[in-house]
């Protein structure tokens, strides 16, 4: 944008500057023709003074001398014509032919001088041509023909035409550095801002845009500001309220697991269904919270080595996997910028998930680099789902029929792809034919990293 209003500022001020010289440059131009022709027509009309006032004896042709010093004098080549167009006096050249000489001695045969010609610009080389009448008692004797090499005037018109050329740039040049940049740059920057602010608040992040820059811009950021204040007051009061209601829940929830745990030891069959539900509502209440917390600028990136994270992580959950989990990372580190808990978040949730899912198969863990990105694998080879059951997967509290018996609230992989769009990735669930295929993106440079949760949660929410 700021090129664009620039280039826009700067050919306004070539219009304006053309506007201005060119006319300047014509008019000027057209008046050196204008004040040449006039010199030279003022020295034909002389010599056809001379040339009437000779006597019958010596006539035109005692001139000759005189149009021979005016030539080495002027440079200007000079004849004498008679009427029937014959040469009566000459400065020792011959009579040039051409339309342009035709036409002024036929004009000054018929009484007429020779009119101003046009501009003198720099591409232009046809001569100057100047005729007068020469007259006597109301009767045209013949006509005294001027014609000069104006090479010297386009000269001078051409490097007052540099000069001004050069001028013009000089002075857009100085528009630009002290009038036009400042100007845009004030309209800009305002623009730039409230663009970046913009972005800052969709990926969930706070942010103040400076009121600067035009009245319109100023109230405009005004405005903005106070839009995000309010968003940033609903989502914290949303944030606020579920956890909120998780903690008063969660009280109730301890004292019905504590008088469930003292009866169960007079009926235990019919305590253990209940006590299995308790466990159930607390993982619940513990996702909730996670999830809310999706989108929250709580947590500050920072380095780390994700291969070591994942070799550290994965470690943990072999002994539930027995030989059935592998890890493949690539050799050396693998730098990434995230949130210090998030792969041990994923990791957690993922793997919970195919420990519950896919009992007794194959897990597959494989981290590789991809463009400017690490791509995350875990795939089970358990019975997996059908391409139409994957594309529902990760929708909050969504289980699939066949897996209600199986413990779980539907919110890991909720919890998952919240937090790996928070931090500039992306989660990609298919089937795997057979079993579940999640890949999870994440960028190699610093991503927005805006939440983040305790370890283990999403393990417990899954």
């Amino acid at each position: 944008m700021r090129r664009r209003l620039l280039a826009l500022a700067l050919l306004t001020t070539v219009g304006v500057l053309a506007a201005l010289v060119v006319p300047l440059l014509v008019a000027w131009a057209e008046g050196r023709a204008t004040d040449l022709h006039q010199h030279r027509l003022a020295d034909a009309t002389r010599f056809a003074s001379l040339v009437a006032a000779a006597d019958a004896t010596d006539g035109p042709l005692g001139l000759g001398a005189d149009l021979q010093r005016y030539r080495e004098v002027t440079g200007v080549q000079a004849w004498v014509v008679g009427t029937d167009g014959t040469t009566l006096a000459d400065a020792g050249t011959p009579l040039p032919s051409g339309p342009a000489v035709d036409r002024a001695v036929r004009a000054a045969l018929d009484g007429v001088p020779s009119a101003p010609p046009a501009a003198m610009w720099p591409w232009r080389t046809d001569p100057l041509v100047v005729a007068t009448p020469v007259g006597r008692d109301a009767q045209v004797l013949g006509a005294v023909l001027f014609v000069e090499d104006t090479g010297w005037v386009r000269a001078e018109v051409g490097r007052w035409m540099g000069l001004a050329a050069g001028g013009s740039l000089v002075l857009l040049a100085l528009l630009g550095w002290l009038v036009a940049s400042p100007l845009v740059g004030w309209i800009v920057r305002p623009v730039a801002d409230l663009e970046e602010s913009v972005h800052q608040v969709a990926e969930g992040r706070p942010a103040r845009a400076r009121v600067e820059g035009p009245p319109e811009l100023r109230r405009l950021a005004a405005s903005f500001n106070r839009m995000s204040e309010q968003v940033e007051r609903s989502q914290q009061q949303q944030r606020d309220l579920v956890a909120d209601v998780s903690h008063q829940l969660a009280n109730p929830l301890t004292a019905l697991r504590l008088r469930v745990e003292s009866l169960a030891a007079d009926r235990p069959a019919d305590a253990a269904p209940v006590l299995a539900e308790t466990d159930r509502m607390a993982q619940i209440l513990d996702g909730l919270v996670e999830v809310s917390r999706t989108g929250a600028a709580d947590r500050t990136p920072v380095p780390l080595d994700l291969a070591d994270r994942l070799r550290a992580r994965v470690h943990l959950w072999e002994p539930l996997f027995a030989d059935r989990l592998t890890c493949t990372v690539p050799e050396g580190p693998a730098p990434a910028v995230l949130e210090d808990d998030l792969v041990e978040t994923l990791v957690d949730a993922l793997l919970d998930n195919a420990a519950k899912y896919a009992p007794d198969a194959a897990v597959e863990v494989v981290l590789q680099r991809r463009a400017q990105e690490w791509a995350l694998d875990v795939r089970d080879h358990g019975p997996g789902v059908t391409p139409a059951e994957a594309a529902e997967l990760g929708r909050r509290f969504h289980r699939l029929p066949r897996h209600a018996d199986v413990d779980g609230t539907g919110l890991g992989l909720a919890i998952v792809a919240g937090r790996v769009l928070d931090a500039g990735g992306r989660t990609t669930v298919a089937a795997a034919d057979p079993g579940l295929r999640v890949t999870v993106s994440l960028p190699a440079g610093p991503g927005r990293g805006t939440s983040a949760a305790p370890p283990g949660a999403a393990a417990r929410a899954g």
